[in-house]
């Protein structure tokens, strides 16, 4: 629980002329008591830590190579998978979607994805991850977490999904399909904000307050198409869109308690994400920007969505097999088991988060409005 001073101390505002100069100052000033922070995001994708030793048996295959199984899964005639594989991957469109069978009749295999058997993804195998302990446990599942040096990192989600070409990526290196993704849905999608609050020393605080919630306004794009940083954003008023907890800031890192998290994404990516059991931590460059990663268990079935919703085009165009990733995150499920089934219908999941300094006005909640 906040104390009343802290409580005092973010009801004050920091006039916008102060906060400019101090952000513009990066790190080098020291902070005002009970100082507040405002970030707009940057980056959000899952947390990946590609290198040699995540893959020992290779990369999944490419859609040609998916394509060409599905036709012999299918029990075509050499013949006629030679006629159809000459004009891929224009005949994927039609054929994949339709390689599932219920009682001997063809169906969706994006709506049914046990429809077909499973094709076995390949996975990571290696023990370098991002994230967090979320369980207090330590298994050979788990990751040993390469910037803080954490052992027991949960992030079931990098474990299923890593080893699919279109997805790899580091902290460093943003893999080439979510790195589209996320770069088509910037001009529409209300920006997501960060408030951190109460600072009273950007090294060493024991009580901050971080703030994630959501615009009503799309970011403004800068000269290298990045959201330009100390723009003005509004505050969505609803109470769901806004995520809050504490946290404190050591050796200037800051690290939160344990919270869930919610937020609305876009129908193109990911469109919720709901994390429980959520930790999140950051760390300013000297540019005053945020770079970080949350953590925590995801409903692994809104995960299978973002991939299914696109059908056939994504398996085409982004070298992916859906019912393979329907049946990786259902098997690698770690969390939130179902009390009827036992099956576990959460994946520890980590996301990389980077932020640049923005000015955040407050709109009143539609409790308050209502009343």
């Amino acid at each position: 629980m906040l104390n009343a001073a802290k409580k005092q101390s973010r009801s004050g505002q920091v006039t916008a002329l102060s906060l400019a100069a101090l952000l513009s100052a990066g790190l080098s000033s020291p902070a005002v008591a009970g100082e507040t922070k405002g970030y707009v995001v940057k980056w959000f994708h899952m947390a990946t830590y590609s290198n040699d030793a995540a893959c020992p048996e290779g990369i999944n295959p490419r859609s040609e190579e998916i394509f060409l199984r599905i036709l012999h899964d299918m029990e075509m005639p050499p013949e006629k998978i030679e006629e159809i594989m000459a004009d891929f991957p224009n005949t994927m469109y039609y054929y994949a979607g339709r390689r599932g069978q219920i009682d001997g009749k063809p169906v969706s295999v994006y709506l049914h994805p046990t429809s077909v058997p499973d094709p076995k993804l390949k996975t990571v195998q290696g023990s370098e991850g991002l994230g967090f302990n979320l369980d207090g446990k330590n298994s050979s599942e788990d990751f040993v977490d390469t910037q803080t040096g954490e052992s027991g990192v949960d992030n079931q989600l990098y474990r299923a999904l890593g080893c699919i070409g279109s997805l790899r990526g580091a902290p460093d290196a943003r893999p080439t399909h979510p790195a589209i993704q996320w770069d088509m849905t910037r001009d529409q999608m209300p920006a997501w904000l960060i408030e951190i609050s109460g600072i009273d020393d950007m090294q060493n605080d024991d009580q901050v307050t971080v703030s994630i919630g959501r615009a009503r306004e799309p970011v403004v794009r800068d000269a290298q198409a990045d959201p330009q940083a100390d723009m003005t954003f509004h505050t969505d008023p609803n109470p769901r869109m806004e995520n809050v907890v504490s946290a404190k800031i050591e050796n200037g890192t800051l690290i939160t308690d344990q919270f869930d998290f919610y937020m609305i994404g876009d129908p193109f990516m990911v469109p919720e994400y709901d994390l429980e059991k959520a930790r999140l931590r950051f760390n300013w460059d000297e540019q005053g920007n945020l770079n970080g990663v949350i953590g925590g268990y995801q409903s692994w079935e809104m995960v299978y969505w973002s991939f299914a919703a696109g059908g056939a085009v994504n398996e085409a165009n982004v070298s992916i097999d859906v019912p393979g990733i329907y049946y990786v995150l259902r098997n690698f499920a770690d969390g939130r088991p179902d009390p009827a089934t036992g099956m576990n219908m959460a994946i520890s999941a980590s996301y990389i988060i980077e932020a640049v300094p923005a000015f955040i006005e407050r709109a009143v909640p539609q409790t308050a409005m209502a009343q």
